[in-house]
C-alpha cells in the first residue's frame, strides 16, 4: 500500500495505492504542465530547489500504469486543488467523485496561472450521476472504509457555515486512511472548526498518529495548532509555501518533517516491516536519512531513496 505526496508547486495532489486494487486521488495540481529536471547541489541544510522540479500527476500515474480511479475527492473548490482536473478525468476512468457542496464563484483565473476551464469543468462535473457518480459525504455518512479512508470532516453545519461566511477551506475533507493499523491523515486546507470538532468528537480516533499531511500545506493561517497537542504525529509532510509562512516549529515539536522543497515526491509505503518514508531526491536522502544505508527503489519510472521508517 503506497500515499504519494506529489510535488506540484504550491498545490495539492496525492494518490493512494490500497491492498484492494483501488486508486484513490485526492486534489490534483500542475495536471497539465510537464515538469524539467535541474541540477542540484548537495546541501547539509536549507532550500533543496525541488519546488523547481514540479510533477505532472497526469503522467505520474501513466507510469504507475494505472487507468482507472476508483475516487477522485477534492478536499475543496480551491483552483490550487484542481488544477489539471479536466485532464484528469479525460485520460482516466473516475468511478466516483467525492466534493462538499458549496456556492463558491470565481471570476479571475489567468492572474494565478488557472485554467478556466477546468472551473468550468469542475460545474459540470458537480452534477454527474454517473461515470463518474458525484457523492456528496460529511462525517456523518462515512463513506471508503473498504479501502480504510475514514471522513471526520466536514460536517453539514461547518459546510452551512463556510458557505455562509465565504471561508470555503472549512469545507475541507479530513481524511483518516488506517491500513495495517498505520494512520494517516489528509488535511486538505482545513482550518479551526474541522479541527474542534475531530477533536471533541474522534479525538481518541486520530490521536498519536503515524503521518499527517499538514493542513494548508504547512502555513500557520492565523490557526489553533492545539489538534497536535492530540495527533502527536510522529512525520508531517508540508507542501510548497514560502519558508516564512511554514509553521515548522509546531509540527517539529513532536517529531520530524519533510517539505517537497525538499524531497521532491514523497512515498509512504506500509509492508510487512513498517511504515516506509521514501523521498525523490537523492540529496535531502543523503543528507538527513535515518536508515542504516540509503537504499534506494525504483516506482513510476522514478528512482526514490529511503529515508526512514516508522515500526508497527
Amino acid at each position: 500500500m503506497r500515499l504519494h505526496f506529489l510535488n506540484v508547486k504550491n498545490g495539492d495532489c496525492s494518490i493512494i495505492e490500497h491492498s484492494t486494487g483501488n486508486t484513490t486521488v485526492i486534489d490534483i495540481s500542475n495536471g497539465k504542465e510537464e515538469g524539467f529536471e535541474i541540477s542540484l547541489e548537495s546541501a547539509s541544510q536549507g532550500n533543496y530547489h525541488q519546488k523547481n522540479n514540479p510533477e505532472n500527476p497526469i503522467s505520474y500515474l501513466k507510469n504507475l500504469n494505472k487507468k482507472s480511479i476508483m475516487r477522485f475527492i477534492l478536499t475543496h473548490p480551491d483552483m490550487d486543488h484542481m488544477d489539471g482536473l479536466k485532464a484528469l478525468f479525460k485520460n482516466f476512468s473516475v468511478a466516483n467523485f467525492w466534493n462538499t457542496e458549496n456556492n463558491k464563484t470565481i471570476t479571475t483565473f489567468e492572474s494565478f496561472g488557472f485554467n478556466k476551464e477546468d472551473w468550468q469543468f469542475y460545474q459540470t462535473l458537480k452534477k454527474s450521476t454517473e461515470n463518474p457518480k458525484t457523492l456528496h459525504l460529511t462525517d456523518e455518512n462515512k463513506h471508503g472504509e473498504d479501502d480504510g479512508l475514514y471522513i471526520l470532516a466536514p460536517t453539514k453545519n461547518i459546510i452551512e457555515q463556510a458557505n455562509r461566511t465565504g471561508n470555503y477551506n472549512e469545507l475541507s475533507y479530513v481524511i483518516l486512511w488506517i491500513t495495517n493499523n498505520f494512520k494517516i491523515m489528509i488535511s486538505g486546507d482545513s482550518e479551526n472548526l474541522a479541527w474542534q470538532h475531530i477533536i471533541e468528537n474522534y479525538s481518541g480516533f486520530v490521536s498519536d498518529i503515524d503521518v499527517l499531511l499538514a493542513p494548508h500545506h504547512g502555513r500557520n493561517s492565523n490557526r489553533d495548532f492545539s489538534f497536535l497537542d492530540i495527533l502527536k504525529p510522529k512525520y508531517t509532510l508540508l507542501g510548497n509555501a514560502k519558508s516564512e509562512h511554514l509553521e515548522y516549529s509546531k509540527y517539529k515539536k513532536y517529531g520530524k518533517t519533510i517539505t517537497n522543497n525538499q524531497g521532491g515526491n514523497i512515498i509512504l509505503e506500509v509492508d510487512k516491516d513498517g511504515l516506509n518514508i521514501l523521498i525523490e531526491n537523492y540529496n535531502f536522502a543523503k543528507d538527513n536519512h535515518n536508515m542504516n544505508g540509503l537504499y534506494e527503489k525504483k516506482i513510476a519510472n522514478k528512482t526514490y531513496y529511503y529515508m526512514d521508517i516508522i515500526s508497527g
